[in-house]
């Protein structure tokens, strides 16, 4: 197998089998509010003073998050680029949320880096390839 097929074989395995949606389908129940967002890309900027911030990729600010979860939380809800995101208003469960979040997205790398040594067994590049996979499918770690 060549690293294209390896890419092609698990991005169309993800699709297939649905990736999540953030915030949606990992929320459950909290009092929540609506921002509203750029239809862009956004990313975390540097940290000032203990707020962190939001910018657009062409390095727009959008706004200042007070903790890093939130500015995860964020830039996490960008990529369905909906023109808002609805935010729980409780730290707590911004966090819980973003560390569940990051567990599914931790638990999609596992299974591919298995998978990658078993396909390339020897090979160390299974981070590039990792890394190619969340672009085509949107996706991001932070």
């Amino acid at each position: 197998m060549k690293e294209k097929e390896f890419i092609s074989k698990w991005t169309s395995f993800i699709t297939e089998n649905g990736v999540k949606k953030f915030p949606t389908d990992f929320l459950t129940g909290e009092v929540i509010e609506e921002i509203n967002l750029p239809v862009k890309t956004l990313v975390i900027g540097q940290e000032f003073f203990g707020n962190y911030e939001v910018l657009t990729v062409d390095g727009t600010a959008v706004l200042q998050a007070e903790s890093l979860y939130k500015a995860k939380y964020i830039t996490y809800s960008s990529r369905a680029k909906t023109g808002s995101v609805i935010i729980p208003r409780s730290e707590d469960q911004i966090k819980a949320t973003v560390i569940q979040y990051e567990s599914y997205l931790d638990s999609i790398i596992k299974e591919i880096e298995l998978d990658y040594k078993k396909s390339f067994p020897g090979d160390k590049r299974s981070n590039s390839l990792t890394n190619e996979i969340f672009r085509v499918l949107n996706l991001n770690r932070y």
